[in-house]
């Protein structure tokens, strides 16, 4: 090209009159060849003229030369420019719309209020922008699939999908110059008239779209990064993403997290995945239980379905005695080269390496749900540092947050959690994350008992705190003690199991006071029973009076007098008598 001749004219290499213009060398690059499917801008020009120190006339020409470039067709008129005229003649060739989206999911099943939620984000003016996140397995390319059929008709200019492999395995996700070559390509850009630069593929894309009704669906996006320059500008388009995580970084989108599917639809999906799920012999509370350990999570249920439908000889019952076995679960659910243990594989290893090390200890709760402070107990850490982790996982869908501040797994989550292989162990001498557990909601417990019942200070020898707390707010303290109940007894019930008896026999004496208060005499009178079992085994010659003498209390409020009066002898007896 006449650039090329008076570059060599001015002995300068492409990179050197890149330095003196001020220009990227793959600017002048591509006005060379006569490529970037658009045409250069004037202050570029003049850059370069004054570089070369060309004339007025060479000046003109130059522009003049570069003007004839011509520019592309809107593709809502669905034609596009095959190059200069020399090459292409006078008539553009004509490019179908695309159709490229995957085939409908089978079975789609339920969905209502998302496919409702996601109707009402479309019907708003100009192009959208809609991200579908949630965890794995959880049916958000089925929903987008599904979703983008429906709405088809209303995007005549055509319908693009690219899968950009964000959590794909052994494959690196899609880099967005290769991703804007595929779809600018899609659209029947010529490969001789895409940029080489990632800025100028874009500002092509979405000049192509800015006057077209195009439905584009990217499917398993990585991160913000990957999407941003995959993004349309303007016109009336819909851009709809899927993504394991959370993009919370593009501002232009709106964004619909995916949960698991209610208890209808989860059942309804197995039955017509299964074919014979519904048969008479399956009863509806077996169908349910099913639904249930497979954690209303739709790969998870398909597989299960799936494995019924190639087992004659089984039966809904025999599944669901498969799916209960303690730390079998996962590997009942695989099926072929589908596999909920492989799926959450891929979330896992996408995580940075501190953030794996809290899901596994995080996962050691357990309880059915947890605050910061018993999240930064189990992993050593300030709440502060904790923090970062807790909101990685929430961003991979590996851990939820159903009320402000409180966490839990997912019942699969979690059993993938504890079975992956320990990163990090503990350094000699350091407290194991259980015992670090115990601690605080033992150390929290007794101030929070001290503070909301101070009427009524007793057994503070046994506590390990004999110096009751003045002040503190009594409904904030009734509040904890209330929402951490559940943990705390469950907590005594897991130590009881796994050779923490001792943490039986505390926790007994620390809540007394309150389940005696509140009227919680069953789970008292199921405490204070592990506690008794728990300070003989353990010969723990305070806890052996304190244990039966709490549950005698109990006994007597219940009207069990009997059984009240003999606590009340087994505690009075002396030490060698027991």
């Amino acid at each position: 090209m006449l650039l090329q001749a008076w570059r060599e004219r001015a002995l300068l290499t492409q990179d050197q009159l890149a330095d003196r213009s001020g220009l990227h060398v793959r600017t002048i690059r591509r006005i060379e060849r006569g490529t970037g499917g658009g045409r250069p801008h004037s202050a570029s020009l003049q850059r370069l003229a004054t570089a070369l120190d060309l004339d007025a006339s060479e000046r003109a020409l130059l522009i003049e030369r570069t003007r004839r470039v011509p520019a592309l067709v809107p593709c809502a008129e669905h034609v596009v420019a095959a190059g200069p005229p020399s090459v292409r003649g006078d008539t553009p060739r004509t490019v179908r719309p695309p159709r490229q989206l995957p085939t409908p999911p089978p079975q789609f099943t339920g969905r209502a209020a998302d496919l409702a939620d996601l109707e009402r984000i479309i019907d708003q003016p100009g192009s959208v922008v809609v991200t579908i996140d949630g965890m794995a397995g959880v049916g958000k390319t089925a929903l987008a699939a599904h979703a983008a059929h429906g709405w088809s008709s209303r995007y005549p200019d055509g319908q693009l999908f690219l899968d950009l492999q964000g959590s794909a395995r052994s494959v690196r996700p899609v880099d967005p110059r290769d991703a804007l070559d595929r779809l600018l390509r899609s659209i029947g850009v010529p490969g001789g008239q895409i940029p080489d630069d990632l800025d100028d593929r874009a500002a092509l894309y979405r000049s192509c779209l800015a006057d077209c009704k195009v439905l584009v669906l990217l499917d398993d996006a990585a991160s913000e990064a990957q999407v941003t320059p995959l993004l349309h500008g303007s016109g009336t388009s819909l851009v709809m993403i899927t993504s394991r995580r959370r993009l919370a970084g593009l501002d232009v989108t709106h964004a619909h997290s995916l949960d698991v599917l209610p208890p209808g639809d989860a059942i309804d999906l197995f039955v017509r995945s299964a074919g014979r799920g519904g048969s008479p012999v399956d009863r509806p509370e077996q169908l349910g239980e099913t639904a249930r350990l497979c954690g209303f999570l739709p790969l998870a249920i398909r597989i299960a379905a799936a494995r019924l439908r190639s087992r004659p000889s089984w039966t809904l019952g025999h599944l669901n005695e498969r799916l209960r076995r303690s730390g079998h679960r996962l590997a009942e659910l695989e099926a072929g080269d589908r596999s909920v243990a492989a799926a959450l594989d891929l979330s896992y290893i996408q995580l940075e390496p501190e953030s794996r090390h809290g899901y596994q200890v995080l996962a050691l709760h357990p309880g059915v749900d947890f605050d910061i402070d018993a999240a930064a107990a189990l992993m050593g850490q300030r709440s502060t540092h904790v923090e970062a982790v807790i909101d990685d996982l929430l961003d991979a869908h590996l851990l939820q947050e159903p009320l402000a501040g409180r966490y839990r797994f997912h019942d699969l989550v979690r059993a993938h959690a504890l079975q992956v292989p320990r990163t990090e162990e503990p350094a000699a001498g350091a407290r194991d994350p259980l015992s670090r557990l115990i601690e605080h909601y033992c150390r929290t417990a007794s101030v929070m008992v001290d503070v909301a019942h101070p009427y009524e200070r007793e057994n503070q020898q046994r506590t390990g705190d004999p110096h009751p707390r003045d002040g503190g707010d009594p409904a904030r303290a009734t509040a904890w003690l209330e929402t951490e109940l559940a943990n705390l007894l469950t907590l005594e019930e897991f130590s009881c199991s796994n050779g923490r008896p001792d943490c039986a026999v505390r926790l007994s004496g620390l809540l007394h006071r309150h389940l005696r208060t509140r009227g919680r005499y069953d789970e008292a009178g199921e405490l204070h029973e592990r506690a008794v079992i728990s300070a003989r085994r353990i010969g723990d010659a305070i806890g052996e009076l304190a244990a039966p003498n709490d549950l005698g209390h109990i006994r007597w409020l219940q009207g069990r007098h009997g059984d009240a009066i003999d606590s009340f002898t087994a505690a009075a007896r002396r030490p060698d008598d027991r």
